[in-house]
Formats: C-alpha cells, sequence, structure tokens
C-alpha cells in the first residue's frame, strides 16, 4: 500500500526551496519539494511539521494548506502546504537522500522535477497574488 505525501513549499522572496533527490525510491534524480510520507495516526499537517524538521532542519511558524493533487504515476494524495516564516536555518538535513537544496524563482523552476511541481506553482501563484 502506498501511503500518501506530504509537500512543504518553503517560500522566500518569490522563491521557493528544492531538493534534488538522491538514493531515493521515487523521483530520484529530479528536483523536488520538501516531502514525506504521512505515518500512520497522522494528519497531513503534524505530518509536514515532522518532514520539515527531518529534511531541512526547520519548525514552521506559519504553514498552511495550499491544495491537495493526486499523484499522476501512482495511486495516493499529495497534500501541500506553503511555509513563509519558521524558525531554524534551512539546510539539507538529509545528504544521502537529498544531493543538495537551492532556492529557485517560482517562474524559474527547473525542467528536471517532480510531475507535481508545475500544477503546484500555479497554485501557488494564485495563492501568492
Amino acid at each position: 500500500m502506498i501511503q500518501d505525501v506530504v509537500q512543504i513549499i518553503f517560500v522566500k522572496d518569490s522563491r521557493v526551496l528544492l531538493g534534488f533527490r538522491q538514493n531515493t525510491e521515487f523521483l530520484d534524480q529530479q528536483w523536488s519539494l520538501p516531502d514525506g510520507r504521512i505515518e500512520l495516526g497522522e494528519t497531513p499537517q503534524v505530518s509536514a511539521l515532522r518532514e520539515s524538521l527531518e529534511e531541512v532542519g526547520v519548525e514552521p511558524i506559519n504553514l498552511n494548506f495550499l491544495i491537495q493533487l493526486s499523484d499522476p504515476n501512482v495511486d495516493c494524495q499529495h497534500y501541500v502546504y506553503v511555509c513563509d516564516d519558521w524558525q531554524g536555518e534551512l539546510i539539507n538535513a538529509e545528504p544521502h537522500l537529498c544531493r543538495e537544496v537551492s532556492w529557485f524563482d517560482i517562474e524559474a523552476v527547473p525542467s528536471i522535477c517532480a510531475p507535481t511541481i508545475p500544477p503546484i506553482m500555479a497554485q501557488l501563484k494564485e495563492y501568492l497574488g
């Protein structure tokens, strides 16, 4: 059984934080948002808080639900949150699974990215107005 996933969009000055995945089961060698599986008994929001700390070493202060998407490749749902305020310094906290993290302009995310990134960026642009 495939578990549902949370994705967290860290936004700063019209830029988003993406990580280049490596040594992963899915979407290896692609840019993606910090994300992870929702564990049994967790709500998507609690999972987003946990994954933020595990993947990029920060604790979200302002975390808002953006959209729920069906995955085009597997039978699972993606719950996407926007975070524009956090405690701590954003770092690559999982270098064995992520080669690097980098900021990208919302209008110029890399073409080698997870299939959910384009629709998420479109929704984010609407959200930010």
